[in-house]
């Protein structure tokens, strides 16, 4: 990605709330992971699409593309976390479902954790998470891409702004493409009226300080880490846990000390 393209990138964020950055999967990789999410939309009951990259190597390349990383951390900084990845398959007549923002179930938009001080005004004025969702098909006006409110990010209060479905538009992308937005921009699917299932990877990113959906570094397999290489600091492994004490972890490294590890169970253990 040239300078000049970032820049722009990230004033399209800053204005509009949401960006696309142009293709970056090849057919044949979105080809072999709508084949991953085909396999897996049969066990969606049983959290088929959560967690993908544990269950095929295809979805690991997805934060480690450079061009994404580079928009993630000059929003979220260079510790900043991936919070999930979930599968999206939308099958024909599925979507069209209302606009909402995120960060209501963990982030600074759940109503419990807004104090009486905030008086009903959330966080704006930094961005505190992003979404990032892969374009698996190509995302068109018909088969389910996702509507944005451009500039929603910025409105103050938790309600949905009034005029936010009548200001909405379809982000319409191309294959291999990703549409990344703020966790304030309000959102929401469109409908499926094609006769295909629309495919997409929906990865989530927040600030290393705050709670994102899943304790990565409880849940990602080992052999993920190991393939992750210097990224693995994205599954929240580069800092002390903040359930032990200094001697027993090693926050070079981001795993046990070998005299804590020798009392951890053999998952926490291969973390080293």
């Amino acid at each position: 990605m040239q300078d000049k393209d970032f820049r722009a990138y990230v004033q399209e964020l800053v204005e509009q709330g949401y960006t696309i950055l142009p293709p970056l999967l090849s057919d044949d990789e979105c080809d072999e992971a709508c084949r991953e999410l085909d396999r897996l939309y049969l066990l969606r009951e049983r959290g088929g699409l959560e967690l993908i990259f544990n269950k095929a190597t295809v979805f690991e390349r997805l934060y480690r593309i450079e061009p994404l990383l580079r928009i993630v951390r000059h929003f979220l900084g260079a510790d900043a976390l991936l919070s999930a990845m979930h599968g999206s398959v939308l099958q024909p007549g599925e979507g069209k479902g209302g606009l909402h923002a995120d960060g209501v179930i963990t982030g600074h938009n759940r109503p419990t954790s807004m104090a009486t001080a905030d008086a009903g005004q959330r966080l704006t004025s930094h961005v505190l998470g992003l979404n990032t969702i892969w374009c698996l098909s190509e995302f068109t006006s018909m088969n389910g891409a996702t509507q944005l409110t451009p500039g929603s990010h910025q409105h103050a209060g938790p309600d949905i702004p009034a005029d936010a479905a009548e200001r909405a538009i379809i982000a319409e992308a191309p294959r291999g493409s990703v549409i990344v937005f703020n966790v304030n921009t309000w959102h929401g699917p469109s409908e499926n009226q094609t006769t295909q299932p629309r495919y997409a990877v929906l990865n989530p990113w927040r600030r290393h300080w705050t709670r994102c959906e899943y304790e990565m570094a409880e849940v990602v397999d080992a052999g993920v880490l190991e393939r992750a290489g210097e990224e693995r600091l994205i599954f929240g492994l580069d800092a002390e846990a903040p359930y032990v004490e200094r001697w027993q972890w090693d926050r070079k490294t981001g795993a046990p000390t070998p005299d804590y590890a020798a009392g951890l169970e053999p998952r926490m253990r291969d973390r080293g």
